[in-house]
């Protein structure tokens, strides 16, 4: 166990022992929840503010243990169960032709690392976990599984032709030595999760009432998959709002949206002209996204309100009649909703080798 003094930063620390991974603990010296709202820890020099938290104590004055900064400590509690079928078909290289390609699908990717114990401290100072941890870590167990991953592979050394008449030897001049390769890339993206952000009276020790333990966007519906076709909508907007004072932190769970899914096409045609001699010119164009197929990458999943009294949307990507905000049509200036970036398109690339 370390203790540190009030101000002193916190070391995050991880240990590996026995094939298993050690994550580090909240510190059981963390405010608890709503411990910001109560008469007793409110700062009597401050003047009246309507907005819950506002005139709490400092942080290190909320603790439990006061004259104490964070106390951390180390807890073999976390685990990640991975469930997948992995597979790789390949053709060696035959005729002319080879192709390959791996498919990993995902069933389950479930556990708890990266959560927080959630403490609760009795009068004496003494700590258990609190009885909802079990709920909490129950709505949050989606790690971040991505269902499939799909890497193909191609190779075709086109067929060369033969003659002895010049004719033949003219079109064989043009037509031999060409190869086409690609890459195909496809499968889930990496999910993501929509965010809140309050100008006013909106960080954790106002909204759950403890500096070391923040609320969740609340999720009043079902927001869709996280993306679609309309770039200015990528997922139901509506459905969301920003938690509330009082709250637990469990409104809602993480990696509840899924990025758009990959389908990229990458290709190469080169040209080897033999010089004789094992000397060869080989002419390359290599094509990235070739089919130049849209991909959207990002988007603006930060829901921005002016107050929890007030959720007034600060970042709308439409007017109230239902129409696109003109201010907010180009990527940079998305709105909560739409995209802010994709793959690049397509681009080429020539080469030239001269090997000897």
């Amino acid at each position: 166990m370390t203790m540190r003094a009030p101000g002193q930063e916190d070391e995050a620390t991880v240990e590996i022992a026995q094939g298993k991974e050690f994550e580090p603990a909240p510190e059981p010296n963390a405010p608890d929840l709503g411990v910001a709202f109560l008469p007793q820890y409110q700062d009597a020099t401050l003047a009246a503010s309507t907005t819950p938290g506002a005139n709490a104590l400092s942080t290190d004055l909320l603790r439990p243990l006061r004259g104490f900064g964070a106390i951390q400590f180390n807890l073999p509690q976390f685990h990640e169960t991975y469930h997948s079928i992995q597979s790789s078909f390949n053709r060696r290289f035959r005729n002319g032709v080879a192709f390959g390609i791996n498919y990993t699908l995902s069933m389950a990717d479930t556990g708890n690392v990266g959560l927080l114990f959630r403490l609760q401290h009795a009068a004496d100072g003494t700590y258990t976990i609190r009885a909802d941890q079990k709920d909490y870590e129950k709505l949050n167990d989606n790690v971040g599984k991505r269902p499939h991953i799909i890497k193909a592979n191609f190779l075709w050394d086109l067929p060369n032709m033969t003659g002895n008449d010049m004719a033949m030897k003219a079109v064989a001049a043009l037509v031999n030595g060409w190869q086409v390769s690609g890459v195909f890339t496809a499968g889930s993206t990496g999910p993501y999760d929509a965010t809140f952000q309050y100008q006013n009276g909106g960080s954790s020790v106002n909204l759950t009432g403890s500096p070391s333990y923040p609320a969740m966007i609340r999720m009043n519906g079902d927001p869709g998959s996280g993306c679609s076709s309309n770039q200015y909508g990528q997922f139901d907007r509506t459905v969301f709002s920003g938690p509330l004072t009082n709250s637990l932190g469990m409104e809602s769970g993480r990696n509840l949206l899924s990025g758009c899914a990959d389908h990229t096409l990458d290709l190469a045609i080169a040209r080897n002209i033999s010089m004789g001699g094992g000397r060869q010119v080989q002419l390359r164009v290599d094509m990235f996204n070739a089919l130049n197929t849209v991909v959207y990458s990002n988007r603006q999943s930060q829901l921005q309100l002016n107050s929890p009294t007030d959720q007034t949307v600060r970042n709308p990507q439409y007017l109230a009649d239902g129409t696109v905000d003109p201010t907010r049509l180009k990527p940079q200036n998305a709105g909560f909703g739409a995209v802010t970036s994709a793959q690049g398109m397509r681009s080429l690339q020539l080469q030239l080798r001269f090997q000897f």
